[in-house]
């Protein structure tokens, strides 16, 4: 297997290629914050991540942008905690370094207690725990960098499937948030990727993968290794040295008590206490006659418009899934300005699992109001939503 080169200077690239990157940074670099503008590979990774198609590359970055700006990325790492079972049992660890300098992360996903993962904590908070491992593995890698004197901007995968069953592998919320995590992924860290070693995967894995191999890109597949139970340590140790590989994946690393499973560095999986596991909530607002129902369709997203006349009044809605989360917002324009919209709650997942979502905006200003249901990052599952929406004179 090719090892993968460093960040090509000007002088790897051709001329179009060339043209291309200085024109996206032309094009966006004031748009970045202080902190993006560090990184001196961004519009080489968007640009490659789309061909050098110029239209393609800045439509990417700019969305990166956006939902960088939203989920607050640049202080996920000091601003999100995990739930405490995620914390203590969703199974992670920075492995080691390959022999280009780059960073190994381990994912012990075989081991993983799927039933008390999903018992335990909403999907949206597994999904950002994925997402916080992700700015940790980058953050490792730029220490590396500084230490090296290096510009490497990938990262390296193993996930080990030993144990995992036929039905936790075709479990549908762990598809969901494998299908999640990895649209957010490709969307946002381009290049980042070095390549995903796929360990003690039973046949069944192969045909479950398949259902999903059309929607990635051939880039993307082909950093994918997968193995069954022989024939990856021979190759892991072709990348990484054995005095940096961890004693079970077939290397000589240990704990300082020779533990081969080297726990002081990797979390494995193990089972979770019942003690964790939240309390189901019966569905409350989905029996009412008197709430309306909408289906909001895979990949979509449902608008409605609401005109308000008078300074003060209240937009007041509750909702509630009857399963999953979605995407909800809230944005503002004035009348006859339908081009110029203003974020009045900016996008957010919503997962109505504890209790419905009740909240209001008051309107400082006529125009028209317009509440989004916004699904378009599900690729699977359309959801159902059971609202009651009202405009609250100020007078009532």
């Amino acid at each position: 297997m090719p090892l993968s080169l460093k960040v090509p200077s000007f002088q790897d690239l051709t001329a179009y290629e060339k043209t291309v990157v200085e024109e996206l940074r032309r094009r966006t670099f004031h748009d970045l914050t202080p902190k993006m503008q560090e990184d001196e590979t961004i519009f080489y990774r968007f640009c490659k991540a789309r061909d050098y198609d110029l239209e393609e590359a800045e439509i990417m970055l700019r969305k990166h942008i956006i939902w960088a700006k939203e989920i607050k990325i640049e202080t996920f790492l000091t601003s999100y905690k995990p739930p405490e079972v995620l914390s203590k049992y969703y199974s992670h660890g920075c492995l080691c370094h390959d022999k280009e300098g780059n960073v190994v992360t381990y994912f012990d996903i075989g081991n993983l207690d799927m039933k008390g993962l999903w018992s335990s904590a909403k999907q949206s908070d597994g999904l950002k725990t994925v997402l916080l491992y992700v700015q940790k593995d980058l953050m490792e890698q730029e220490l590396q960098n500084k230490k090296l004197g290096t510009t490497f901007t990938k990262i390296g995968y193993i996930y080990n499937l030993q144990n995992l069953s036929f039905l936790e592998a075709v479990n549908k919320k762990t598809i969901e948030l494998f299908l999640g995590y990895y649209k957010i992924y490709l969307d946002n860290y381009p290049e980042r990727m070095k390549y995903v070693y796929i360990i003690n995967a039973k046949p069944y894995i192969n045909f479950a993968f398949s259902i999903f191999k059309p929607i990635f890109s051939p880039a993307f597949l082909e950093k994918l290794k997968f193995y069954g139970s022989s024939g990856w340590k021979e190759d892991l140790l072709k990348i990484i040295d054995a005095d940096q590989l961890p004693a079970f994946l077939g290397g000589n690393k240990t704990d300082p008590d020779g533990n081969p499973l080297c726990k002081t560095f990797v979390k494995h999986g193990q089972q979770i206490p019942e003690s964790y596991y939240l309390n189901y909530r019966k569905k409350l607002l989905s029996c009412s006659s008197h709430l309306k129902k909408l289906s909001v369709q895979r990949s979509s997203m449902e608008e409605m418009r609401f005109e308000i006349t008078e300074r003060g009044s209240l937009l007041e809605w509750e909702f509630e899934l009857k399963s999953r989360d979605i995407d909800f917002a809230v944005y503002f324009n004035s009348f006859g300005e339908e081009s110029k919209l203003v974020k009045i709650i900016p996008k957010q997942r919503m997962d109505t699992y504890y209790g419905p979502e009740k909240n209001y905006v008051k309107c400082e200003n006529p125009g028209i109001y317009t509440i989004v249901f916004d699904n378009s990052y599900s690729w699977v599952h359309s959801k159902e939503v059971f609202y009651r929406i009202r405009v609250r004179k100020p007078n009532e």
